[in-house]
């Protein structure tokens, strides 16, 4: 487990699950979660280590509202310590939001990237995004 003390891996683990409200259903079965919990699942045991890297694909979906404020507290206070978080969404507030640093991807390709800022220049990241996609046609 990374080399990380039984002690201190119980505590992490014990920590994430309170605050993503799954303490009481860390016996159970994994099969028996609902997809959300998987979720949470993942993103725990992701960050048990302390790495200085999250990759994260689509974090947020099938969380719940609560757990979904949870996980941007968690990525906040991670790059806040010195880490970099790298993932995916199609919830582009989320990306507007939580982001200091945006690329847009279309078909695997690269289409513009930059700071939050350097993109939007004060406009919605959504209406930067809809105008690239469709200059990348």
């Amino acid at each position: 487990m990374f080399s990380v003390p039984k002690e201190e891996r119980t505590a992490r683990m014990e920590k994430y699950a309170e605050m993503f409200e799954i303490t009481e259903s860390l016996g159970d079965t994994i099969s028996t979660y609902s997809h959300g919990m998987k979720q949470k699942l993942a993103i725990i045991s992701a960050l048990i280590h302390k790495p200085k890297l999250l990759v994260l694909d689509e974090p947020f979906v099938g969380l719940d509202p609560k757990a979904a404020y949870t996980l941007k507290q968690i990525m906040r206070e991670f790059c806040a310590e010195g880490g970099a978080a790298f993932f995916s969404t199609h919830v582009l507030d989320v990306a507007e939001k939580l982001c200091n640093k945006i690329a847009i991807i279309k078909q695997g390709e690269l289409v513009v990237s930059g700071t939050t800022e350097e993109l939007t220049h004060g406009a919605s990241f959504e209406s930067v995004f809809l105008e690239v996609i469709s200059r990348a046609e």
